[in-house]
């Protein structure tokens, strides 16, 4: 069973929206699907490691798509299973998408069994700045402007537009880079040169929202 601990009144569905620090309140809002129960102030929420994110996705994915939804990603947070999807046909994704994913996802996992104790269930869009953590992520945002962090002796902050993607590495047009001391001793490529750099060196990787940007050339891409 999957519970939603917060404000609303126990007892009661709905919906909320998440505030994104990043690009502030308004459009880019993230819409929530939650269910509470009403032994959710009380019960504590399953913390279990055990957890395998593969086999959640196996089992999200069809169901994403008969509710007219493509899956963009799972996440097993620490007791908390968070659930992206877009619109299979492009453009965004509703309210009444979500609910219906969310309401057959539940009944699912609860059918399945793969998660002990009681836990959270979010499901949402990946919202306007979303994060590429898979190669598919990276081709489905060729054309868009990305924030990607390095880890390793040689952390660097590249921020540029994505060129191209496979599955060992992605391309990046340099708009800024910076790094810590050890980077910046090395000769770095400058703003308007192309760089590759391998999925194992990247640590964390975004797109980026500038309001009053054209529409993201990459949505028809997406490599799903």
């Amino acid at each position: 069973m999957f519970l939603w601990v917060g404000s609303l009144r126990l007892g009661r569905k709905g919906w909320y929206r998440r505030h994104s620090p990043e690009v502030g309140w308004g459009d880019a809002d993230r819409e929530v699907a939650m269910t509470d129960t009403a032994a959710a102030s009380r019960a504590p929420v399953h913390t279990s490691s055990a957890v395998d994110p593969s086999q959640l996705t196996a089992l999200a994915e069809p169901i994403a798509a008969e509710t007219g939804c493509a899956l963009y990603d799972v996440q097993w947070r620490g007791g908390t299973l968070v659930v992206l999807a877009t619109a299979s046909e492009g453009g965004a994704i509703g309210v009444e998408a979500l609910t219906k994913l969310s309401r057959r996802l539940s009944a699912a996992l609860d059918a399945a069994d793969l998660i002990d104790g009681r836990y959270v269930l979010e499901v949402s869009s990946p919202g306007l700045e979303r994060s590429l953590r898979r190669p598919e992520h990276f081709a489905g945002a060729i054309g868009e402007r990305a924030v990607i962090r390095t880890s390793g002796p040689l952390r660097r902050r590249i921020v540029g537009e994505i060129l191209e993607a496979d599955r060992s590495a992605v391309s990046i047009r340099i708009e800024e880079i910076s790094g810590n001391a050890a980077a910046e001793q090395q000769i770095q490529p400058g703003a308007g040169q192309t760089l590759s750099v391998p999925f194992s060196d990247i640590a964390k990787a975004r797109t980026t929202f500038e309001w009053g940007s054209p529409p993201n050339k990459g949505r028809g891409r997406q490599g799903r």
